[in-house]
């Protein structure tokens, strides 16, 4: 299956345990692979059938914004859970990252996968 990718998405979240993270908005950084057949819309050169990652980004920065969980499990699995169903795609691989939240490290994260796991199988 191919992959569409989006890197780097910088999306500022309320989000954390700690008080004074639920008072600021702090950054993070996703990083998405998504299974789409590629095919039909390469044939017809035609952006309704290809996964448009404008329409992706647009809806992570509102669902990211909207939405206030402490654990970014939690808003992993839910981000996406709604992408999937929102784009019909059969499979993702996402990451995210809290850049310097742990003074040590330049980020701590998370990669989740979800969906139909040959979709994700580039062999």
């Amino acid at each position: 299956m191919d992959r569409v990718f989006i890197r780097g998405l910088k999306v500022d979240a309320v989000i954390g345990v700690y008080d004074w993270e639920k008072q600021v908005r702090q950054p993070l950084v996703f990083d998405l692979e998504m299974a789409w057949d590629i095919r039909l819309a390469a044939a017809t050169d035609d952006l309704m059938h290809a996964l448009n990652y404008q329409a992706v980004t647009e809806f992570i920065e509102r669902f990211v914004r909207e939405q206030h969980f402490q654990l970014l499990e939690s808003l992993l699995e839910r981000l996406a859970e709604a992408l999937r169903k929102e784009f019909g795609m059969p499979w993702l691989g996402i990451q995210v990252e809290k850049p310097a939240v742990v003074p040590q490290a330049r980020a701590v994260g998370l990669y989740i996968e979800r969906g139909d796991e040959l979709a994700g199988d580039n062999r």
